[in-house]
């Protein structure tokens, strides 16, 4: 680790002090421009959730954060004729900008895609209770369910609606990098790694953002850089920026920092399956290397303080299902390095630890102090620094092992938060048939006393079994220009145009 954390952020934070120019001038205002990370795999939502497909591609209902509540979009409403038998009642009048009409069959096509796991892997964990679906008329579509689904809402929040016509022309894959939606925008220039171009949808149904002609999407993964062209108003919005930038820019009158609550948790996987064989396969040594973190000094330290614990488990306080009983693993090597000794690895052990670069703010800084103090209590890490894409398809594949450094965000239910640590699910390292029994009964029970205890039996479930090292929640940072009003993201790290503006 490490010997000084804060000295490093302060002097990542330097570069930005002196910077004074903004955004200006009639072209300027018209075009927005956004630093983001890293570009994105695909513009398909579904298959690689991203910010810039939401500005093409629009969800049947939309968790609007400006009012904290799941709203109508492409459907007006749903009435639940019984626990496993919705109506879905769609919006007139819109269509695609390819001229395809929004409507039934543009539904039901788009819920079975959502439905299909070699398509919409990222979205099983939302589409597992879903049965079928079928139009009743053009602006009606029939949604059944395998069982009661407590979390309906939130999941009609997740489809996209896509244009079957467009889509059996070009596949899943053709349309991820050439989508075409009902959106705010449509997109007129792809270059890889480099910009996305994205024109406005004049043929919108609905209110267009003001002063917004353009949208374009830059790959910036440098933090600092980001930040230095927010500054002097290259960029008009930059995503993730780290805490110490985020501390700088408060200084700024022409700029604005937008801090939010993260539902992104922090953490390190700890592989226990098979096909991960080492000393992480022990219980002993997963609960022992919890002991060998002191997440608050990370949180003070890298994160001034911007942090929140996660008490031992992966939902948050507010969230149904938290258990205040349990605490997270103290911050105490000494017990550590008695586990892994007691585990049969008295002399310590060496293990692959696999860490993003430059998708989180100060993910490389977290992971050295993280294998610093691994190394105190005897783990010798060897770090392999992964750029987004090759993390991502790692994640997904489950190599991301033994050790790895994730972020995981989900929109804000406590049965989606937990199914991603089911056995079958392609982002879990963990394979319990007692978690996975608890997982399937919270995602049905529709009684909220009832699903309040199966969600605080799989916490204790998941801090005995230790299957990651609790680290922290985030905070996310975003940074504007002070034209841009009505912007505000969410805590799954999304966020829209929708009642934006650019003066």
């Amino acid at each position: 680790m490490r010997p000084n954390l804060r000295a490093l952020a302060l002097a990542v934070s330097l570069p930005f002090i002196a910077s004074t120019a903004s955004l200006s001038g009639s072209a300027a205002a018209a075009t927005l421009t956004i630093a983001q990370p890293y570009d994105p795999a695909d513009l398909f939502g579904t298959l690689s959730t991203n910010n810039p497909s939401f500005a093409i591609l629009e969800p049947l209902f939309f968790n609007n954060p400006l009012s904290g509540k799941i709203e109508p979009l492409l459907a007006e409403s749903f009435d639940k004729i019984s626990e496993t038998e919705i109506l879905i009642k769609l919006r007139k009048g819109v269509s695609f900008t390819n001229g395809e009409p929004m409507n039934a069959d543009a539904v039901v096509h788009s819920l079975r895609v959502f439905m299909d796991p070699k398509i919409a892997s990222a979205y099983t964990v939302y589409s597992t209770g879903l049965a079928g679906a079928e139009k009743v008329d053009d602006l009606t579509v029939r949604l059944r369910l395998k069982h009661p689904y407590p979390a309906l809402e939130l999941m009609l929040a997740q489809v996209l609606v896509t244009p079957p016509a467009y889509w059996a022309e070009v596949g899943p894959k053709g349309f991820g990098q050439k989508p075409i939606g009902t959106g705010l925008f449509k997109l007129t220039e792809w270059v890889k790694d480099d910009r996305l171009v994205m024109d406005k949808n004049t043929g919108y149904w609905g209110k267009l953002p003001e002063g917004i002609d353009r949208l374009v999407w830059k790959a910036v993964p440098d933090d600092t850089a980001r930040a230095a062209g927010l500054t002097t108003g290259e960029y008009g919005l930059a995503v993730n920026l780290p805490v110490t930038t985020a501390i700088e820019l408060e200084r700024r009158p022409d700029l604005k920092l937008i801090g939010v609550d993260s539902y992104r948790v922090f953490q390190v996987v700890q592989s226990s399956l098979e096909t991960h064989p080492g000393p992480i396969q022990d219980k002993r040594v997963r609960q022992a290397l919890n002991y060998a973190i002191d997440k608050k000094l990370i949180i003070d330290n890298l994160f001034f303080g911007k942090g929140g614990m996660l008490h031992g488990q992966i939902l948050r306080k507010n969230q149904l299902g938290f258990d205040p009983a349990i605490d997270d693993y103290p911050y105490d090597p000494a017990k550590a390095k008695a586990l892994i000794a007691e585990a049969g690895y008295p002399n310590g052990f060496e293990v692959g630890f696999k860490c993003p670069s430059n998708r989180y703010p100060n993910d490389r800084e977290l992971c050295e102090a993280i294998a610093g103090m691994l190394d105190k209590v005897g783990v010798k890490t060897k770090i392999t620094s992964l750029e987004s894409g090759e993390f991502l398809r790692q994640f997904i594949a489950r190599e991301l092992a033994p050790l790895g450094l994730i972020g995981l965000g989900v929109p804000d239910d406590p049965g989606f938060a937990i199914a991603a640590y089911r056995s079958d699910y392609r982002y879990s390292y963990i394979k319990n048939a007692e978690l996975d029994a608890l997982i399937d009964a919270g995602a049905r029970e529709t009684d909220r006393a009832k699903r309040d205890a199966i969600y605080k039996k799989a916490m204790r479930v998941m801090h005995d079994e230790a299957p990651i090292i609790f680290l922290f929640a985030g905070v996310e940072f975003y940074g504007t220009t002070n034209k841009l009003e009505n912007f505000k993201p969410s805590g799954d790290q999304r966020f829209y145009f929708y009642n934006t503006s650019l003066k």
